[in-house]
């Protein structure tokens, strides 16, 4: 009686064995144990979310709303404007392009303000098309980035940026330069953003005020920055936990080269930094690429993976510190 008791124990074991053995299998529980014959490993990779695909992964934020407007020119429409709304503009929430043209264009968010191009004017299209978003688009956003045609954005890094900030407090974010204004104003080719309270602020307190803000000016930059430091928007920190910057108004082949303008040194308020490690693990911008650049990076960040290569989201976690920009002392401006 015994034995039989024991055989029965026996088999009852080796049939849970035999049960979880196979499941394991089929699910690929079994095939990261050290020494497993047959090991898979790129079952564990974690691929780079596809521009095709939605994104599934809560470090996208794909709960922020961005709207995107983009500076470009007519000459554009058959190089650079093609290759921005087929990369990274496609994860725009919305966009458009600001434009002067006389040209039918299907398939493009143009508008045109009617206002002649060049650096003399580019002040006064930004004031038209600020005015213009808080017009139609305001309460529909939580945040405004202007970025160029030559400009490429990774938007799930700026999104993971902009989780650090309200859209109800006023913000500004960007690639601080030091001169004109203290403590800086943004480098329009970096790229900036605007929160909808910033937005706000902005048109009602600055540019539907007479005498509040310019209304013109050659570096639309320079007059955005002291506008919003009249109608009180601080500039804050986009600098990662390493003390590197996300946003470059400069290709990314300029930084790891050191190739960088003497100006660039002198305008910068944080120190570039060159070479291998001289950009941020979470780049948001990268300015002067060409259309070619332009694929080139949407490949390599959204396309291309390395075998066996993990990622550690939680290295990430208190990645940016969401502070404001200290005020500079008058000889460093």
């Amino acid at each position: 009686m015994k034995e039989v008791k024991l055989a029965f124990i026996v088999l009852v074991l080796v049939s849970f064995y035999l049960v979880f053995l196979y499941l394991a299998l089929t699910t690929g529980k079994l095939l990261h144990w050290k020494g497993f014959k047959g090991s898979e490993p790129w079952r564990n990779v974690r691929h780079a979310h596809r521009a095709d695909d939605e994104p599934k992964d809560i470090h996208t934020k794909s709960h922020i709303r961005v709207f995107c407007w983009i500076t470009t020119q007519e000459k554009a429409l058959q190089d650079k404007i093609p290759a921005v709304n087929e990369t990274w503009a496609r994860r725009c929430d919305n966009k458009i392009f600001i434009m002067t043209t006389n040209v039918t264009t299907p398939g493009h968010s143009i508008v045109d303000f009617n206002i002649k191009d060049g650096r003399k004017r580019l002040a006064k299209k930004t004031i038209a098309a600020i005015k213009y978003i808080y017009q139609h688009y305001l309460t529909d956003y939580d945040w405004f980035l202007k970025a160029d045609d030559d400009t490429f954005i990774v938007m799930e890094n700026l999104k993971y940026l902009l989780s650090f900030f309200s859209q109800d407090e006023a913000v500004y974010l960007g690639h601080l330069f030091k001169m004109f204004v203290n403590p800086g104003y943004m480098s329009g080719g970096a790229g900036y953003v605007l929160s909808r309270q910033a937005v706000r602020r902005l048109v009602e307190e600055g540019y539907n005020v007479e005498g509040a803000c310019r209304k013109g000016g050659t570096h639309e930059d320079v007059e955005l920055g002291k506008c919003l430091k009249k109608v009180g928007v601080p500039a804050y920190n986009s600098l990662d936990d390493t003390g590197r910057e996300t946003f470059y108004p400069l290709n990314l082949g300029e930084y790891i080269m050191g190739n960088l303008p003497k100006q660039l040194y002198r305008y910068d308020r944080h120190p570039a930094k060159t070479g291998m490690m001289c950009c941020s693990k979470l780049p948001i911008s990268f300015h002067k690429v060409t259309p070619r650049e332009i694929r080139m990076l949407e490949f390599l960040l959204y396309r291309a993976a390395v075998y066996g290569r993990d990622t550690d989201w939680t290295q990430f976690q208190h990645f940016f510190k969401a502070e404001t920009e200290a005020p500079l002392p008058t000889q460093n401006r």
